[in-house]
């Protein structure tokens, strides 16, 4: 069986989301999710997401092909995971180069089999969070 880990905001579930899930979700049997940390959102994205880290992780455990949901560090290069967990396969959005390059440097260091992959964009990346934040001037 491989496992999926998955990585992102969450904030506001929408059909960018939707369509991330299931692409990550057609790369093996089991597809946990890692909710960003408010703290790690802030840092990154220099602002606050709408929606608590709680509030997302909640959120991310109804959708029903997640079969588990978890916060993630909040600093980024710790991936405390790899202490509970091995995932077969890190699935990252299209936007998230900076991210990829960090895990697969963290995995090369540690010695794990696990790949990272980039996800495919959807709709020309016009359902983005920010981006339909921006639309709704939120």
């Amino acid at each position: 069986m491989k496992t999926v880990l998955l990585f992102g905001t969450f904030d506001f579930l929408h059909s960018g989301h939707m369509h991330t899930f299931e692409e990550a979700k057609k790369l093996g049997d089991t597809l946990i999710v890692s909710v960003a940390r408010d703290k790690a959102v802030e840092t990154i994205k220099a602002k606050f997401p709408l929606h608590s880290e709680e509030e997302r992780l909640n959120l991310v455990r109804h959708i029903d092909i997640v079969d588990d949901a978890i916060l993630g560090d909040e600093e980024q290069s710790v991936y405390s995971f790899f202490d509970k967990f091995i995932p077969d396969i890190i699935a990252l959005g299209y936007d998230q180069d900076a991210l990829k390059e960090d895990i697969e440097t963290f995995i090369a260091t540690h010695d794990y089999a696990t790949t990272c992959v980039t996800l495919p964009v959807y709709k020309n990346g016009d359902m983005k969070s920010s981006r339909i934040k921006e639309t709704l001037a939120i």
